[in-house]
């Protein structure tokens, strides 16, 4: 068994002229290949450890680092545009709002993701013990992607250009290209 690999880092793959909604899409594809390197992460039998371990650090970089400015891409950049624009109630504004609760159910299982990834990062033949754990997580977590993905990419996204202005969508560009942007640091001079 060998692991597919999706090349580049995925936190700064899109490219500088993608649209925020390709972007979102973008994440959401990363996202499916990472739920699927998972879950043949926890089934995977008679894998030599460096590819365990390099499968287990992959899902551990995307779900550690990219999902991460994802949900702050729909939450802090859709979510709050989409409330100001829509009017009370309607399919869009529920979807919306389940949208944004359904990243805290993500999140718990995240939560539980990340660690035993991290294991099998470091420690790739703790593989057997650790399995059954990690075969709950991922099919938790893939239940509800199945249905969080399909809701923003069937209602939510497509709100996108029907309530939002050109202005706002680019503001949104330029947010979510600055969350992928590397920290600088700075340096203070003592006189």
């Amino acid at each position: 068994m060998r692991f597919v690999r999706i090349s580049g880092n995925s936190s700064t793959s899109a490219s500088a002229s993608a649209t925020p909604l390709e972007m979102l899409l973008d994440c959401h594809a990363r996202t499916r290949h990472f739920m699927q390197l998972s879950r043949t992460l926890a089934d995977a039998k008679s894998v030599p450890h460096q590819e365990i371990a390099e499968a287990a650090t992959s899902v551990l970089r995307h779900f550690g680092n990219t999902l991460p400015l994802h949900e702050a891409d729909e939450n802090e950049s859709l979510f709050l545009r989409l409330q100001a624009a829509l009017p009370p109630g309607g399919l869009v504004r529920e979807a919306a709002d389940t949208m944004v609760e359904q990243h805290n159910a993500i999140n718990e299982l995240v939560n539980e993701l990340l660690p035993l990834c991290a294991s099998l990062g470091r420690q790739p033949g703790r593989l057997p013990s650790i399995s059954h754990r990690l075969v709950h997580v991922t099919q938790a977590l893939n239940q509800i992607f199945a249905a969080h993905l399909c809701l923003e990419e069937t209602v939510v996204f497509p709100a996108i250009t029907e309530w939002l202005a050109p202005a706002q969508i680019k503001e949104m560009f330029h947010e979510m290209h600055e969350r992928r942007r590397p920290a600088r640091s700075t340096i203070h001079l003592i006189q």
